[in-house]
């Protein structure tokens, strides 16, 4: 028995050292019951379209004194022109039914050609913003940021947190979530880009609504790469959660850039 003794420890040991070896090795294994979690994930999101969604539409206003708060230190004078022209314009996005959106605004005939290419440009900026957005808030609030429950992937746990791994298209997906399904992490990789994004979430009775996201992107151009912090704001249209302010900053090639979005006079059709 006195032999025996300092084997024991040494055995504990060796297990210790086993399971720490093992655990990782197990814990990255495909679970078995991962069509249950995945239909879960998917139903513990606030999703307008199960709400009754069919369409809406909002007008945009953007803070445009936050927009040219860097040029109004410059030239106060001519700042204050080109807010008076710019507050004349008028924003329209509509989420159709089939999830495309679309952006149209108002013409202001009678600028110079200076002001005209200025506008041209405001016009672009807006739409390649609001796209953007859309895209992302889309993912959370109008389909599922997950795969179909009986689509190809890799369902993972990892201690207190979930991995879920799949392909779509030609995109390589990585979601990491909590055991409450709340997602920390989405990665996508593709041969054109790869982005970041980490989510925030207001727990709501109807599941988790998004209020946020901090995102990067890069392509294969380093003048392109992007990095966004965003805070979502809604109202209640005819028991619907409708944006209501968007606050946007970050920076698109190093450049900084700050505005914010409010959206009223919204409408909303239900099936």
């Amino acid at each position: 028995m006195r032999r025996m003794a300092p084997v024991r420890p040494c055995l504990s040991i060796f297990v210790v050292c086993l399971c720490s070896f093992l655990l990782p090795a197990l814990s990255a294994q495909d679970l078995p019951n991962k069509k249950a979690l995945v239909g879960q994930a998917r139903d513990s999101y606030y999703n307008l379209r199960s709400q009754g969604l069919s369409s809406f539409e909002c007008s945009i206003t953007p803070n445009w004194q936050l927009l040219l708060q860097d040029q109004r230190k410059q030239d106060p004078a001519a700042t204050d022109t080109a807010i008076q022209t710019l507050n004349q314009l008028r924003f329209v996005t509509t989420l159709a039914a089939d999830d495309s959106v679309k952006l149209t605004h108002n013409d202001l005939p009678g600028q110079s050609e200076q002001m005209m290419a200025a506008l041209k440009q405001i016009f672009g900026g807006m739409e390649q913003m609001t796209s953007g957005f859309f895209d992302t808030w889309k993912l959370f609030m109008v389909s599922r940021p997950f795969p179909d429950v009986d689509s190809q992937y890799l369902m993972e746990s990892l201690g207190q947190q979930y991995r879920l791994s799949y392909k779509d298209g030609n995109a390589d997906v990585v979601t990491t979530m909590a055991r409450d399904f709340s997602i920390s992490d989405l990665k996508v990789t593709t041969p054109d880009f790869n982005s970041s994004l980490q989510p925030t979430f207001t727990r709501t009775p109807r599941g988790w609504r998004l209020s946020g996201y901090e995102a990067s992107y890069q392509s294969q151009k380093p003048e392109e790469a992007t990095h966004l912090k965003v805070f979502v704001d809604y109202q209640d249209v005819q028991g619907l959660s409708v944006l209501q302010k968007l606050s946007l900053s970050g920076s698109y090639g190093g450049a900084p850039f700050a505005i914010e979005l409010a959206f009223s006079a919204c409408r909303v059709t239900k099936n």
